[in-house]
């Protein structure tokens, strides 16, 4: 058995990859687009709409001018692109952690809970593939 200090360390260390995962999700959503198939250009024009009301609600929450929109609009698109190029890089290693820490939860789990451990992954990955459908 671990010492309770470690176990928080262990707890801490899985919420903050967890918050990880979470954060790189939405930097995907709001960001980054694929280039491509016809499903990765939807995928790109929803990227698309979802900047585009980022900006409308800047717009309409901070009075904008067109000017202020304009230039704002031109930041998002260079920040989305270098977002884009990070992503890219840290993608890999963030699927080689993802893979370790559900080896691990894995690895504690009962056979019953792993089979609903199994199951709520699936309906995970079933919902975002549902997002990315769209």
């Amino acid at each position: 058995m671990i010492g309770k200090s470690k176990a928080w360390a262990l707890t801490l260390l899985l919420v903050v990859l967890l918050m990880g995962g979470v954060a790189g999700a939405a930097i995907d959503r709001m960001f980054v687009s694929n280039r491509g198939t016809v499903e990765n250009r939807d995928r790109r024009d929803g990227d698309r709409d979802q900047r585009r009301s980022y900006i409308d609600w800047l717009a309409e929450e901070l009075t904008l001018t067109e000017g202020q929109r304009s230039e704002i609009e031109v930041l998002v698109e260079r920040y989305r692109e270098r977002v884009s190029d990070q992503w890219k890089e840290m993608r890999p290693r963030f699927e080689e952690f993802k893979t370790q820490l559900r080896a691990d939860i894995r690895a504690v789990l009962s056979d019953e809970q792993l089979e609903v451990y199994e199951a709520l992954l699936a309906e995970e990955a079933e919902r975002r593939h549902g997002r990315r459908g769209r």
